[in-house]
């Protein structure tokens, strides 16, 4: 579990993951509705940087730097957000 927006968050994992299993770089996108249906705009965002501590792999580390970058483009951007995952649920008694 990460923070986002200072709360704590679930957080999915795959792209930390993979980013410090192969060393990828990884690039934020958004994408923002144009008006009236006329399409959108993509952009792509300054890579997300620091994901490895020291050499060794840190997943609350790297998921938080994630969530700082989306952090920082639904800031840019907040009547463009748009998230179907639950990051704020209560897990059930049986999975504590």
């Amino acid at each position: 579990m990460g923070a986002f927006f200072g709360k704590p968050a679930y957080t999915m994992t795959l792209a930390a993951r993979l980013a410090l299993q192969s060393g990828a770089t990884l690039l934020p996108v958004s994408c923002e509705r144009l008006p009236h249906g006329r399409g959108y705009v993509l952009k792509i965002w300054p890579p997300v940087t620091g994901l490895a501590v020291s050499g060794k792999s840190d997943m609350l580390h790297a998921v938080t730097l994630i969530n700082q970058a989306i952090e920082a483009i639904v800031l840019s951007q907040p009547g463009q957000y748009l998230w179907g995952y639950a990051r704020y649920k209560t897990p059930r008694k049986e999975a504590l």
